[in-house]
């Protein structure tokens, strides 16, 4: 194995590391949405279940790229009363941050 193919092959192995630990960071949370709330810099969901941080309360950044997406699902889910499973990115204070999420029938 010449040198390139050694730095290719370490570069692949710490890429794949780090791409890992991003990917379980994020946990998740599923439950009926109970609230839903127009905040001036979120669009917040209650749910029937705390996540992660410890609270009930899910924060849509309005600066995320599928912020309308996701306020989307989460108002069909909330005006049928489906479950919502939502991945929380990371915590402020007891906020949990959600990345995305889906609703389900079940």
């Amino acid at each position: 194995m010449n040198r390139s193919s050694k730095r290719l092959v370490i570069t692949v192995a710490l890429a794949n590391l780090i791409i890992g630990e991003a990917q379980s960071a994020l946990t998740t949370a599923a439950g009926v949405p109970i609230n839903v709330f127009a905040d001036p810099s979120d669009f917040v969901i209650e749910l029937d279940t705390a996540g992660s941080c410890g609270s009930k309360y899910f924060h849509v950044q309005r600066a995320s790229a599928n912020f309308r997406e996701l306020t989307a699902v989460a108002l069909t889910a909330f005006s049928v009363g489906k479950r919502l499973t939502f991945f929380v990115a990371s915590c402020s204070g007891d906020r949990n941050i959600v990345s995305h999420g889906y609703a389900s029938r079940s």
